[in-house]
């Protein structure tokens, strides 16, 4: 057997759920338009690779602090039916049939917060790791619960997910977009890179990685 890591925004999803989920509010009068610039500048900051996220997951905490997560849940669960289902790539999804197919163990891995990626993961009937906001008693607390899963601490969960398998994370694959995903991409034996950014694509043809179009 196999793992098989699956990123979200932009690989198995075609859009940034974070970028698409602030627009969506900022339509319904839920987010200021200076919230939503604030989003485009993160936005291309993840983009070119330049992004601070432990400080950005932190201003994120600030604004989601002692919000309630039911509400939060079943809004994020409400963009998800009127608009993130219809950004599932078909080929990345057929991808990952085809490795569960073959007996391989498929996770999606997301630096998204479980609010994001649960309707998705559900949909998809796929388990996941990703960026987890704490909450106690209803109430999101603005910290983190563990390791990030951004950059290293991507790598990290993927080497605990192999490890609690007896998987040699050399004989795992990895799909993903971005330049910031190159920790788990170096440490994995197969790392593939779907619609890669800029820095990402560079990167593949001087490794000689493999380079995917799924939309």
């Amino acid at each position: 057997m196999s793992i098989v890591f699956f990123d979200m925004d932009k690989t198995l999803l075609r859009v940034s759920s974070g970028t698409t989920y602030v627009k969506y509010l900022w339509k319904r009068g839920k987010v200021t338009t200076r919230e939503l610039l604030y989003t485009g500048y993160i936005s291309l900051q993840y983009s070119l690779g330049l992004l601070d996220f432990p400080k950005a997951m932190a201003e994120l905490g600030k604004k989601v602090k002692d919000g309630s997560a039911s509400q939060t849940k079943a809004l994020q669960l409400q963009f998800f039916k009127d608009y993130l289902v219809y950004q599932i790539a078909p080929k990345a999804l057929a991808r990952a049939k085809e490795h569960l197919a073959q007996g391989d163990q498929v996770i999606l891995l997301s630096a998204s917060t479980q609010f994001t990626v649960q309707p998705v993961a559900d949909y998809v009937h796929l388990p996941f790791r990703c960026t987890e906001l704490e909450v106690v008693n209803d109430l999101v607390t603005g910290r983190i619960v563990g390791d990030h899963c951004y950059g290293e601490g991507k790598r990290l969960w993927a080497e605990r997910i192999a490890k609690d398998h007896q998987v040699n994370l050399k004989n795992c694959t990895v799909y993903t977009d971005s330049i910031s995903d190159r920790p788990i991409m170096e440490a994995v034996g197969n790392p593939i890179a779907v619609n890669p950014d800029r820095k990402l694509r560079a990167l593949a043809q001087e490794k000689n990685w493999k380079v995917e179009m799924f939309y």
